[in-house]
């Protein structure tokens, strides 16, 4: 009996471990904690022009993960679309592989960047986070909330498709094209859709240079590179948009004190409607399913070693 007991105490100790080190595993490992620097964006007739353009800031930065499938998302959608901002730059994420304008990039942004699983999600500024079309309602009261200023880029431009830059933090940059996408069922063009996405390390080359302040010299580098994406440009692009980020998965807040009313997983599909409580992320929830399935697992024989162990005590008391 003692040898039963220490075997499930082990196993429940392994459920608990493994559960705890999943919500940190991802597709492709363990995950850093990252961060978004800057984000700039650029005239499309510009840089169809083959002149060379500079880029420009932007206040605001929405990434919007959603599916044609989706009911809840339109509503999120209509929220968005009346939003009517102009210092405010979005693009719209479809992660779903049940979904038709499915874009694989945006499904490891969703599990890998962000660590979601399922939609609608509203990402505000690389920071802030609301989940579904009930905390979305509260979207124009909380973008301001989360205003915050953008660096990184010293210089960006644009020239016959390439990307030339200087930069003076940061890991990576990553360039997202956007396209109109009808919607699949009520046929309402979607505009910026993110369709083409590429990207490159920071630097190639780096340069040195010295601050000579109170006769103390501080050193500091400036990175440039740059980056050709004319095979993704043409006449259907309705944005184009450039952020500069660390590898690894980025923290969020959590922007509204509702619940996420109104949630769907992206790897159930159509007319699969899962309503979930408030998250920071989807990390955990695939922990939790772990653990519940191996609890329950482990329960009735649990049960049937606590039995045994009566019945034990009774023949024993039977005895004397």
């Amino acid at each position: 009996m003692r040898k039963t007991a220490a075997l499930l105490t082990t196993l429940l100790l392994t459920v608990l471990l493994s559960s705890q080190s999943t919500a940190h595993i991802g597709h492709f490992g363990e995950y850093a904690p990252a961060k978004m620097y800057d984000v700039r964006t650029f005239d499309v007739d510009c840089v169809l022009g083959n002149e060379t353009c500079a880029s420009e800031e932007t206040t605001h930065f929405i990434e919007y993960f959603s599916a044609d499938w989706c009911e809840p998302c339109e509503l999120v959608s209509q929220e968005l679309k009346e939003l009517n901002r102009t210092d405010t730059t979005i693009i719209q994420h479809h992660p779903s592989p049940a979904d038709l304008h499915f874009y694989s990039d945006s499904n490891i942004r969703l599990y890998e960047t962000y660590g979601f699983w399922g939609v609608p999600d509203v990402v505000l500024n690389g920071e802030g986070l609301l989940v579904g079309p009930s905390q979305s309602n509260e979207l124009a009261a909380t973008l301001d909330n989360f205003t915050r200023e953008w660096n990184g880029f010293l210089e960006l431009n644009m020239t016959n498709g390439t990307l030339n830059w200087e930069a003076d933090d940061g890991h990576v940059v990553h360039v997202w094209i956007t396209k109109n996408r009808p919607h699949e069922y009520s046929f309402i063009d979607q505009p910026l859709v993110v369709t083409d996405h590429a990207f490159a390390n920071v630097t190639n080359e780096v340069f040195n240079y010295t601050n000579d302040t109170n006769e103390t010299e501080m050193p500091y580098h400036i990175y440039t590179s740059s980056l050709n994406i004319s095979d993704l440009l043409d006449e259907n692009v309705t944005s184009i948009v450039v952020t500069l980020e660390t590898p690894g998965r980025i923290p969020l807040t959590r922007a509204s004190t509702l619940s996420s009313q109104g949630y769907d997983l992206v790897d159930e599909g159509p007319n699969n409607f899962f309503p979930t409580n408030d998250r920071q992320g989807g990390e955990s929830d695939l922990a939790i399913a772990i653990f519940g399935l191996a609890l329950a697992a482990i329960i009735p024989a649990f049960i049937m070693y606590v039995q045994t162990m009566r019945r034990q005590k009774e023949l024993v008391h039977e005895s004397e």
